[in-house]
């Protein structure tokens, strides 16, 4: 089994109980315990995990990368989403696109289109998405928040439930099995939460780095989602539970 597909289940293991053993995970995946050990000290050092004795246990980070740093990872990745999430969209509709480094992925793949609204409280997203003669872009008003490049606070929830979008499009922090799509802030989760509610069809975008990765605040459930696009499919324990939420998935 490649490294990669190693870590992913780690981590989706941990989500759903919290503490794992180097034992039963060499177990399962038929390698050695050095291995697993060697593959727990390098998740901690990423801090995504924290070691124990004989395993190790969950750790939610506190706060996201920077989306100046987000944006230059799994560029290819989120290349793949963008492809696969434009193709839910139709000229003559209103879309409004949430940030992150995804969203603006798919930003970049609008010029096809010759009569789209965008609606967005990222600058990133209008940034990218003003260049295309067929796209007018609106700019949600709110609190500028530098390190995102993004608006957010009363005045953006406020503007977005003036409205009742053709879709959606959300980024996410992480996905976990049990309590669904997670945030970091407050702002992000209440506008994600407020989205949900004003659009026809809910969209959500995570590459499978993603899966497994726990934020502190719950945000949105599986079953609030209509779609979920990533670029391969997910592990059988989350297929499992959107089919449960009777969600979509669209992979590579």
């Amino acid at each position: 089994m490649l490294n990669s597909h190693r870590r992913e289940y780690i981590l989706e293991r941990l989500s759903s109980h919290s503490k794992v053993s180097v034992m039963q995970i060499a177990a399962n995946l038929d390698v050695s315990d050095e291995t697993v050990r060697r593959d727990l000290k390098d998740l901690a050092k990423e801090g995504l995990l924290r070691r124990v004795h004989g395993g190790a246990i969950c750790v939610a980070p506190i706060r996201d990368e920077p989306i100046s740093q987000r944006v230059q990872k799994l560029t290819k990745e989120k290349g793949i989403i963008a492809q696969l999430a434009v193709k839910l969209i139709s000229d003559h509709t209103s879309i409004f696109v949430n940030i992150g480094s995804t969203c603006e992925a798919l930003a970049r793949q609008l010029g096809k289109f010759s009569d789209l609204k965008l609606y967005t409280n990222s600058l990133n997203v209008a940034q990218i998405a003003k260049e295309f003669s067929g796209v007018t872009v609106f700019v949600a008003p709110g609190q500028l928040r530098s390190i995102e490049s993004d608006l957010v606070g009363y005045d953006t929830v406020s503007y977005i439930q003036n409205y009742y979008f053709d879709t959606a499009f959300m980024g996410v922090a992480g996905v976990d099995v049990e309590r669904g799509f997670m945030d970091f802030e407050e702002d992000e989760s209440r506008i994600r939460q407020t989205l949900v509610k004003c659009a026809r069809n809910k969209v959500m975008l995570a590459d499978s780095s993603k899966f497994g990765k726990s934020a502190n605040i719950c945000s949105v459930s599986f079953d609030a989602i209509d779609r979920l696009v990533t670029e391969r499919k997910p592990d059988h324990h989350f297929m499992e539970r959107f089919k449960k939420a009777e969600m979509d998935v669209i992979h590579g």
